[in-house]
């Protein structure tokens, strides 16, 4: 019975290692293959382990076996359940985050100075193994992260996914294991080794099935979904929130150069006449021209070389209020491809502000990092006690939110209104 088992363990230990040099080489370089990495590694320690058990001769061994084993058994369920959440889109917040991997931590510390308490194992000789209190803690823990991290998956998987089959490798790839170990821990098999890591063995396993079959750990797996109505959807989306930004943005600033042209009229000031209703014209131009472009579905995205740029212009069209740019760190290329979220923002603002804010003065705010750009834009207008994410907002709110960043908006009744925008470098 040993021996076949301890065949069975080497087959694991290969399977898992050819899989986990599969991920490395065509693998994406992304974190939850990493934190997946980490738990197949965990599970090839543990299965190796008890190996080493089959062939250790002296209690010195034994012991070297049972804690080489343990670092596996301790963290594989903090590994996996980290990984169910980064892979689905999550992230643990505040405490919540470095409970299991504590949790897993001190179980191990317990592993380490169990000669000196006998708290996890109560007995420990070559002939006999007892298992104390921390030992059935930490089986308990292990279960209930793995099952929190099948769970996270299975809600999570794509429709795609679950009617080929994927649900019902995720779920044997949980409940094999947990059977495994409640046999072994049950006496109803005996072996001088422990049965469970072969049941993680397989789960590693029903997982790259899942991975090869169903391109599981395909992270980018939205692109590829087919479903017309759904593209349809977000294209016209888009599209719709291209032309509501385009020309509420140009008919707002045409309203504007008209109202500062009729003010210079009244005051016989020909020259400035001329220039509002010159840059009317142009801007109306462009206005037009981004429209037929949007609903056409053949505009490309511009981008300017620097976020910067872009702000610049933006603020150099409006007359009707004073716009003043601040710039904190150093505007460069390696931002560029922000920089269209960035003017379709400020541009929205802008128009906000115009529309609605009867504001005197907008302050525009871009602090560039080493991994992040923030936008601030306040004005002085009379703001409001209570803010609605009407379509400009939304739009904002969607584009940011889309790249993985943040915002937010704040105002209260005469005190102007101030957006909060924060995008990182590289995408979440």
């Amino acid at each position: 019975m040993e021996f076949i088992l301890g065949f069975i363990y080497m087959v694991v230990i290969g399977a898992v290692l050819v899989s986990m040099a599969v991920l490395l080489l065509k693998g994406k370089k992304e974190l939850y293959n990493r934190i997946y990495l980490g738990c197949q590694g965990l599970v090839a320690v543990w299965c190796m382990s008890q190996i080493l058990l089959l062939l250790a001769e002296t209690q010195t061994e034994v012991v070297a076996a049972y804690v080489i084993g343990n670092l596996g058994i301790c963290f594989v369920g903090a590994f996996w359940y980290y990984f169910a959440v980064v892979y689905t889109g999550g992230k643990p917040q505040g405490i919540a985050k470095y409970v299991p991997i504590g949790l897993s931590a001190l179980h191990y510390v317990f592993v380490l100075t169990n000669g000196w308490h006998h708290l996890y194992y109560t007995k420990f000789n070559e002939d006999e193994v007892c298992h104390g209190i921390f030992f059935y803690t930490n089986v308990l823990v292990t279960y209930a992260l793995v099952l929190l991290g099948a769970a996270t998956l299975y809600r999570n998987l794509s429709k795609e996914q679950d009617e080929n089959g994927a649900k019902g490798l995720i779920i044997a790839s949980v409940l094999i294991p947990v059977f495994l170990n409640a046999v072994q821990l049950s006496g109803m098999i005996t072996a001088s080794f422990d049965i469970t890591p072969l049941g993680f063995g397989i789960s590693i396993i029903c997982v790259f099935m899942a991975t090869l079959k169903y391109r599981f750990l395909d992270l980018n797996r939205e692109l590829e979904i087919t479903n017309e109505k759904l593209i349809l959807s977000r294209e016209r989306n888009r599209i719709a929130q291209e032309v509501h930004d385009t020309a509420g943005h140009t008919l707002t600033m045409i309203q504007s150069y008209m109202k500062l042209a009729r003010i210079a009229n009244e005051q016989a000031q020909t020259e400035q006449v001329s220039e509002y209703l010159e840059q009317a014209r142009e801007l109306t131009g462009k206005g037009i021209k981004e429209l037929r472009e949007s609903i056409n579905r053949l505009r490309q995205e511009e981008s300017y070389e620097l976020v910067t740029q872009g702000v610049m212009q933006l603020a150099n069209q409006v007359k009707e209020m004073t716009v003043e740019v601040t710039v904190k760190g150093e505007d460069s290329e390696r931002y560029s491809h922000l920089s269209r979220i960035v003017y379709d923002c400020v541009r929205e603002s802008i128009t906000n502000s115009l529309k609605y804010a009867s504001a005197k003065k907008l302050e525009i705010v871009l602090r560039f990092d080493d991994n992040s750009v923030e936008v601030v834009i306040a004005d002085d207008g009379k703001g409001c006690s209570e803010i609605t994410d009407n379509n400009g907002l939304r739009g904002i709110r969607e584009r940011v939110e889309g790249n993985g960043g943040s915002v937010r908006f704040i105002s209260g009744e005469g005190e102007g209104f101030l957006t909060r925008i924060h995008l990182n470098l590289h995408k979440k």
